[in-house]
């Protein structure tokens, strides 16, 4: 496709981000042989929130479509594979037919509940960013509340409040180390995938619909075609991420769909900061881990001097980063390292 030739220079090779990637990435695979497995696997977990935090930042970060509804795909995604492989869930419903249906490969079932989601994006997609301004956003916020109902409604094959386990045979892999690493390989491909359509023509026109509607349309840039796109990707990769985290945690339940998972992408991608992928990647790190292991004990302490939990603390720390970093800790982090070779310079 015209669309995805990139734009690489000679440079590249040489961006220091690459350098510092790489040393993550050797720490992230050297990490089981120093740190306890439990909390291996709360790191891994961590890695499949992170593909959560990148897939938002597409449409709001690139875009500029602020969709409060991006659990809706991750849902999907979860309930897709879920019930792929336990089609049991379907005898005695409506839906019987299906009970009898094979069981694909874990690995065939993510990609599938990557793909339902996307599918499910376009159509939301069409008919939803011709909207503009927070019409969309408004419309995008309800759609969690209705996909909720459903599993109520159809408590019988979705498990209602409850939700159901899928059964330890089908983990990503026997034991938290290798769901650790299958973990970590997802998230290493989805960053490479997503950063290479960025960094085409596809992420330049998504960047010129984010900052000016008007002057990319005058350009010729069929605006509706790449927030649909834009959508739809970020969809599938809600999807994908969705499917394995049910694999790696073997139980599915409304939480995939419901706000307060919503509230940790906004945080994550929003103090990491927009538009910039690499930012998600250090917001999802720093507040999933935050959430679910370090602010844990801080709580504990603060709560006997004031009221506050671990959310109210997170909350003050989304203030404190909007004051003094507004764009987000990625763009500190730049310019700090640019002052820094100033001065080494």
């Amino acid at each position: 496709m015209k669309e995805m030739k990139l734009n690489f220079k000679a440079k590249d090779a040489k961006d220091p981000r690459l350098a510092v990637a790489v040393i993550i990435l050797i720490l992230a695979g050297i990490a089981p042989l120093f740190i306890p497995e439990a909390f291996i696997y709360l790191i891994g977990l961590t890695f499949l929130f992170i593909i959560l935090a990148i897939s938002w930042d597409v449409i709001v970060g690139y875009t500029g479509q602020v969709n409060l509804g991006h659990t809706v795909f991750v849902g999907i995604g979860a309930y897709t594979t879920a019930l792929l492989q336990v089609p049991s869930r379907f005898e005695g419903s409506f839906l019987s037919f299906m009970a009898g249906i094979p069981t694909p490969p874990i690995a065939v079932s993510i990609l599938l509940g990557g793909i339902i989601a996307a599918f499910v994006g376009f159509v939301i997609g069409v008919i939803t960013l011709r909207l503009k301004g927070y019409y969309f956003a408004l419309v995008t916020a309800v759609l969690p509340l209705v996909f909720i109902q459903f599993l109520y409604v159809w408590s019988d094959i979705l498990g209602g409040e409850e939700g159901f386990s899928i059964g330890l045979e089908r983990a990503l892999a026997p034991d938290p180390v290798g769901r650790y690493y299958i973990a970590l390989f997802l998230l290493v491909i989805s960053a490479i995938i997503l950063h290479v359509i960025l960094r085409s023509s596809i992420g330049y026109k998504f960047r010129a619909v984010r900052d000016d509607e008007i002057l990319a349309e005058s350009v010729g840039i069929d605006i509706v075609k790449y927030k649909v796109l834009s959508f739809v990707i970020s969809s599938f990769f809600a999807g994908l991420a969705g499917a394995a985290i049910i694999h790696y945690r073997i139980t599915i339940g409304p939480d995939v769909f419901d706000i307060p998972l919503m509230l940790l992408i906004i945080l994550a991608a929003v103090i990491g900061g927009l538009g910039t992928l690499y930012g998600p990647i250090i917001g999802g790190f720093l507040i999933f881990l935050a959430k679910n292991w370090w602010l844990k004990g801080i709580a504990a302490q603060v709560s006997q001097v004031l009221p506050l939990n671990d959310e109210a603390i997170l909350y003050i720390i989304l203030i404190v980063v909007a004051i003094f970093a507004p764009h987000g800790l990625w763009s500190y982090l730049k310019k700090f390292a640019e002052r820094k070779k100033v001065k080494t310079a």
